[in-house]
């Protein structure tokens, strides 16, 4: 019997060998190379590198636990939010004197929006010869703005864009022409960036060029 143990032993060293194995953990058949029953607390990084579907909801590749308990699959298409958000928005047939006061229905509680970009063309042809014009009684024209803002009634983002100085939208061929606007907006989730804080309400620079602010608060 002894002479049999070392000949086995001598077998095991002179032949090395992997073995793979299914680890379960509180569980008795493993289904997975890891495959874990229970609460799982990772203090460091966790790094997940091709991921399998789940074997509880088909063609999952990450599900979450909802508030009352039930899994499901975390889908970012129909996410509620997410921290950094692109919308394109179309006006057809804008008014030659542009957009005022649109209602974006975006809480702001909880986003911050700018205006990413924005081009014009002519309505019906697709042209992009859009170009700006006087509508009152002077040719002189200074320019357009593009912005979205705040509106403290409702809480809600609008979004401008109209030209200075009385102008209108146009093209060289017809002065009463109406435009295409295309705008795409970045939305901010609020707090996953930078954290708003009080602005000055006013300061008077006393006609100098330089001068001393005081810190922002909360810096």
């Amino acid at each position: 019997m002894y002479k049999f143990s070392l000949f086995l032993l001598f077998i095991v060293l002179a032949n090395p060998f992997k073995v793979i194995a299914q680890i379960g953990i509180n569980i008795k058949d493993p289904t997975a190379m890891l495959d874990v029953n229970g609460t799982t607390i990772i203090d460091e990084k966790l790094f997940l590198e091709n991921p399998g579907n789940s074997n509880q909801i088909r063609g999952s590749k990450l599900i979450i636990e909802k508030t009352d308990e039930s899994i499901v699959q975390y889908d970012i298409a129909i996410s509620k939010y997410g921290p950094i958000n692109y919308a394109e928005l179309v006006f057809n047939n804008t008014s030659r004197f542009g957009i005022s006061d649109y209602n974006t229905k975006i809480s702001t509680d909880d986003y911050i929006v700018t205006v990413q970009g924005y081009y014009f063309v002519e309505h019906g042809t697709g042209s992009t010869s859009v170009i700006t014009a006087s509508n009152g009684a002077t040719n002189t024209v200074e320019g357009y703005q593009v912005y979205a803002y705040k509106n403290t009634t409702d809480k809600k983002w609008y979004i401008k864009c109209f030209i200075n100085n009385k102008g209108i939208f146009r093209t060289s061929a017809n002065a009463v022409t109406t435009i295409d606007l295309h705008m795409n907006l970045i939305i901010f989730r609020k707090g996953f960036l930078a954290k708003e804080v009080a602005g000055y309400s006013s300061f008077d620079v006393k006609k100098k060029t330089t001068g001393i602010l005081a810190k922002p608060p909360g810096f």
